[in-house]
């Protein structure tokens, strides 16, 4: 944290920095979508009263050497940065690189539904039903919004909790393609690899390897 403002206090600046570490290969539209940086002017109406209160906590935390402060801090930062992007979903600038569907109340419904149970056999009727659209109306609104169809969004998101998986469990490669939705291993195996470049057991082998 760096604080400027000299014996003033009441003109005090502080810049509160931190970073998130993604898994090697990890990715996500959301965060794969991401502008090189974000500029919520006037938070404190954007994001709310949470916010401005957030950034205050983790700047009084990140001054003091108590215990438990590391952890605070960690806390807080996920809350921050959970806030940042709700408040830039929100934007017109969002809507421009396809993020739009994150803000949008039948999208979201949907989303929320798909990612609290990945191994359903989900089409694009469920998630239409889930979302209270018609399956064409919410077709075409989630292309729009999303920037991808609603299968590709299952795809993808699938194949990050396979890879997450065969990294980091000894599930059996059945079992994980069980888990994301898949009836047999070997229609799991033709789509990781399509999407992934890589056969899952080729992929395991290789992280572990040379893990991240």
């Amino acid at each position: 944290m760096l604080v400027y403002g000299g014996e003033d206090q009441t003109r005090t600046t502080q810049l509160i920095c931190g970073h998130f570490s993604l898994a090697d290969r990890a990715s996500h539209v959301l965060i794969d979508k991401l502008p090189d940086h974000i500029l919520i002017e006037n938070y404190g109406e954007s994001a709310g009263r949470w916010m401005e209160t957030s950034l205050r906590m983790i700047a009084s935390e990140a001054g003091q050497d108590r215990i438990g402060g590391d952890l605070i801090a960690q806390k807080i930062s996920e809350v921050i940065f959970t806030q940042a992007l709700r408040a830039f979903i929100e934007t017109d600038a969002a809507a421009q690189l396809g993020l739009a569907g994150f803000a949008d109340p039948n999208i979201s419904r949907a989303l929320d539904a798909f990612h609290r149970n990945p191994a359903s056999q989900w089409s694009v009727e469920d998630l239409a039903h889930a979302a209270g659209q018609s399956r064409t109306a919410f077709a075409v609104h989630f292309a729009d919004k999303m920037g991808v169809t609603p299968m590709q969004y299952l795809t993808e998101w699938r194949m990050q909790i396979a890879q997450q998986d065969l990294q980091d469990t000894n599930k059996s490669i059945a079992d994980i393609a069980y888990d994301v939705g898949y009836a047999s291993d070997s229609a799991f195996a033709r789509v990781f690899k399509r999407e992934v470049g890589q056969s899952p057991a080729a992929f395991r082998k290789n992280r572990t390897k040379n893990p991240a």
